[in-house]
């Protein structure tokens, strides 16, 4: 019985470890199938991921077709989160569209084994029209610009153009056709800044960005806001810069809704300028 206990143990010793490393080979095995499986599926989607960008790019004034008298805004507190009820955020997306710029950054992360071409901007759904001869000019609270250690790639398109093409971008300023294509490789990242501007027309659209990659053309839809870092919308909406806007806002220190006279708005270019004293003690 003794020499039949220790051949049982010796056998044990060596189908033991089989076991185990049976085992181990089988959670190896998984966890390759398991990390081809989220390859292939990166592979089969959008060549692009795309997240908000670090630096703010939208406009600094918004305008309303409607024109909003002295006594309606004059004085009412801007609140961060208010709803679309009263002035806020949500109630600025609602009811205002950007002046003669607006615009986003984004961060893209090439999904592909092979070289992503970043190659344009296309519009869809364009809806433009004559603005009407009166309105209001308001300025909301600034945001602080965020910056990136690699430099951005800038573009814009000018929306009311008779053939909108993709043109080269500083700041609030459109230059010549834009040429170039940015290549990435998988796992490479950039900061993209877009801007869109209109002279004569109010405009709402939509903003495709065209990227090529393993022999196919891919278009995808730029988010206009974001919300938890997800998109929450896809309409943009701008104004044209130069007509006799009824009334003015901006906001003040204090948060306020602060009518501002005519006088105190000097227009440069296509952005207005506050050119008074500060001295806003209008409520």
């Amino acid at each position: 019985m003794a020499v039949g206990l220790v051949g049982g143990l010796a056998a044990a010793a060596v189908v033991i470890p089989a076991i185990n490393s049976d085992k181990r080979d089988q959670r190896q095995e998984d966890r390759d199938l398991k990390e081809q499986a989220e390859e292939d599926a990166l592979e089969a989607g959008l060549p692009l991921k795309l997240a908000p960008g670090v630096s703010c790019y939208g406009p600094g004034w918004y305008v309303n077709a409607t024109s909003y008298g002295i006594d309606q805004l004059n004085g009412q507190p801007f609140k961060d989160d208010g709803g679309d009820a009263v002035p806020s955020w949500s109630w600025l997306q609602k009811n205002w569209m950007p002046l003669s710029a607006t615009g986003l950054a984004v961060n893209v992360e090439s999904q592909h084994k092979t070289t992503v071409l970043v190659q344009a901007l296309k519009l869809r759904d364009v809806d433009c029209s004559l603005p009407l001869p009166e309105g209001t000019l308001l300025r909301p609270p600034e945001i602080g610009d965020g910056g990136a250690a690699a430099p951005s790639v800038d573009m814009g398109m000018r929306v009311d153009a008779a053939r909108p093409v993709t043109r080269t971008a500083e700041g609030l300023s459109l230059g010549g056709p834009y040429t170039r294509q940015i290549a990435l490789d998988k796992g490479d990242a950039r900061e993209f800044r877009f801007i869109f501007t209109t002279q004569q027309k109010a405009c709402s659209f939509q903003a495709d960005l065209l990227v090529y990659s393993k022999g196919k053309q891919y278009r995808l839809r730029l988010p206009s806001s974001w919300s938890d870092g997800k998109a929450a919308s896809y309409t943009f909406t701008v104004a044209p810069p130069h007509k006799p806007y009824k009334s003015h806002y901006v906001v003040g220190t204090a948060n306020m809704l602060v009518a501002v006279p005519d006088t105190d708005i000097k227009r440069t270019g296509q952005t207005p300028q506050y050119t008074g004293n500060g001295e806003l003690n209008y409520w």
